[in-house]
């Protein structure tokens, strides 16, 4: 499996790779048009301020901006979500739903499918004008495997395993110098059967 990086979203296109990392924490598969992204946790600062913890505004709008922009230079025809979209019940207001709406009214000839994550279950079924084509807990599509969960089985057992493609984990990486200065940021984590995607949404801490 051939993984590059580029330096524009704008090239990922015209790649020579099965898997192009893209600037903005997403990566491109050219064969087929798509667009990867996951962990943008939409609500979580809602689900904060509903719990009375005081939280700035803006992050998300942020990051569907960043979204849409993607999709643009990429000129993806489909769009994944590897997971966790939402945050929490408690955060879905109706001004969370109608900020994405209004993102995903920004490519509507890009189809988007979302491979649930635990936090998308837990916040139940979606209203249907979201613009969301189908919502999977997995989904297949040789020679790749689309999870949230890394270590999520595949729906036939015993067949040859897929490269799999998967967030949750929202690995990050961390730079010190000898000074004592300390560099984290979010990175992708490729093994040869496994890419692991950086989360979308900036406040998002590394599982472990």
């Amino acid at each position: 499996m051939r993984i590059i990086p580029v330096t524009t979203a704008a090239a990922a296109p015209t790649a020579e790779a099965e898997i192009v990392l893209v600037p903005g924490r997403a990566a491109y598969l050219p064969a087929t048009g798509t667009l990867l992204v996951a962990d943008l946790h939409l609500g979580k600062a809602a689900t904060f301020r509903s719990k009375g913890i005081p939280v700035p505004e803006g992050s998300a709008q942020k990051d569907l901006a960043r979204l849409a922009r993607l999709v643009a230079a990429t000129q993806a025809r489909r769009l994944v979500v590897l997971g966790d979209l939402f945050h929490a019940k408690s955060g879905c207001t109706a001004e969370v739903f109608a900020e994405f709406t209004a993102a995903r009214g920004q490519f509507p000839g890009t189809e988007v499918l979302l491979v649930a994550g635990n936090h998308d279950r837990s916040v139940g079924r979606l209203p249907a004008g979201l613009g969301i084509d189908s919502v999977l807990r997995t989904h297949d599509e040789p020679p790749f495997h689309f999870v949230h969960e890394p270590g999520t089985p595949l729906p036939e057992p015993g067949r040859d395993q897929p490269f799999t493609i998967a967030g949750h984990v929202h690995p990050v990486i961390a730079l010190a110098s000898p000074s004592g200065d300390r560099l984290t940021d979010r990175c992708f984590v490729a093994d040869p059967g496994l890419l692991v995607m950086p989360a979308s949404a900036p406040s998002q801490e590394a599982t472990g």
